[in-house]
C-alpha cells in the first residue's frame, strides 16, 4: 500500500508531529480539528517542527519548504476525509471521545480507507465495535518526538484480517517509522508498559509526597545516565494527557493512590499548566531547569 493522502484526527502534541512526518515524508497531508482554537494551537505547534527537524534530523530548507506545502489544517471533516487512504485517530484518550468521532466518519469514510487510532493504554478491541472500517482499523502508536523516536507499534483486534495488518506496516514505513507488530493486545503496548512503569512509580513517590518532583528528577537523570526525568517527560506528554491516563490506571486498578495523581495532575491542567504546550507544567519553557548543566551536579 501507498497512501496518497492522510488525514489527522485532532492536532494535539501526538497529531500535530504525526501530521508533520507524513508531510515531510512527501505526502498530502490534512489536520482536521473542532474549533479555530484548536486550528490555531495546532498551526503552532506545525510552525515550531522545520527548525527542529533542521536541528535534528540536518533536513534541508527544500525538504522544510515541501513538508510545508504538503500540510493543511481544516474544521471542514467531509472534506478533509475525502479521498484519504489513511485517517490517523489522534484525538483524547477517552473512550467516549473516540466513539462520538468514529460516529463523525461514517458518513464520510472510503471502504478502503485504513483507520488508525494513536491511542497509548487502550486496545483495538475496546475500540473496534464502534469503529467505521472494521476490516481496516488498527492502532498505531507513536512516540513522542516522533521524527527522533521513530517507531510505530501496530497491534489489531483478533479478526483483523492481514492484509489490513500488512498495509499499516507498509503506511509506517513510507512516513519512515520502524513499525513494531504487536501480537497481542496489552494495554500501554510495548513501550508504555515499560515507560509508564516508571512514570507511575515517579508520579505515586509525589503523591505520597515522598520528595518533589525536581529531586526525582534529578535522581534518576544522575542514576541513570540520561537527560530527562520522569516529570521532563510527563511535561512533553502533557499533564492534560497524563491525567486521563492516570484516571484509566485509577479505574482499572482500584488503587486509591492513583486518586491522589489524578487530583493533583488535574489541578495542575486546571490552572493552565499542561508542560511545554503552555510554557509552564513541573518545570518552565522553553528553558527549562533540567536542561542547565548545574541541575545534575549537585
Amino acid at each position: 500500500m501507498k497512501a496518497n493522502k492522510v488525514v489527522v484526527l485532532g492536532g494535539g502534541v501526538l497529531g500535530s508531529q504525526i501530521a508533520y512526518q507524513s508531510a515531510f515524508s512527501g505526502i498530502e497531508t490534512v489536520i482536521y480539528d473542532i474549533n479555530d482554537a484548536a486550528i490555531a494551537a495546532a498551526q503552532k505547534k506545525i510552525d515550531s517542527y522545520p527548525d527542529q527537524y533542521a536541528h535534528d534530523l540536518g533536513a534541508t530548507q527544500d525538504q522544510l519548504d515541501a513538508a510545508n506545502s504538503n500540510i493543511s489544517l481544516t474544521l471542514d471533516l467531509a472534506s478533509a476525509i475525502t479521498g484519504a487512504d489513511v485517517i490517523i485517530e489522534a484525538v483524547s484518550e477517552n473512550i467516549k471521545v473516540k466513539e462520538s468521532v468514529y460516529q463523525g466518519l461514517k458518513p464520510y469514510i472510503g471502504e478502503n480507507t485504513l483507520l488508525l487510532t494513536n491511542t497509548s493504554t487502550l486496545i483495538p478491541s475496546q475500540l473496534i465495535g464502534f469503529a467505521p472500517n472494521k476490516n481496516r482499523f488498527l492502532a498505531m502508536h507513536f512516540a513522542n518526538l516522533i521524527w527522533i523516536h521513530n517507531v510505530a507499534e501496530i497491534m489489531w483486534a483478533p479478526e483483523t484480517p492481514q492484509t489490513a495488518i500488512d498495509d499499516a506496516i507498509d503506511f509506517a514505513k513510507q512516513i519512515k517509522m520502524i513499525p513494531i507488530p504487536i501480537k497481542k493486545e496489552v494495554s500501554g503496548y510495548v513501550m508504555n508498559s515499560i515507560f509508564l512503569s516508571m512514570i507511575n512509580a515517579a508520579l505515586l513517590l509525589w503523591a505520597d509526597d515522598v520528595t518533589d518532583p525536581i529531586l526525582i528528577d534529578k535522581n534518576w537523570m544522575v542514576s541513570m545516565g540520561v537527560d530527562r526525568g520522569p516529570f521532563g517527560f510527563l511535561d512533553i506528554m502533557g499533564l492534560n494527557t497524563a491525567v486521563n491516563i492516570e484516571k484509566g490506571f485509577l479505574a482499572n486498578t482500584g488503587n486509591q493512590k492513583f486518586q491522589t495523581v489524578v487530583d493533583k495532575l488535574q489541578a495542575m491542567v486546571d490552572a493552565g499548566k499542561l508542560g511545554i504546550e503552555t510554557g509552564e507544567g513541573f518545570y518552565t519553557y522553553p528553558d527549562p531547569e533540567y536542561q542547565q548543566a548545574a541541575f545534575v551536579q549537585g
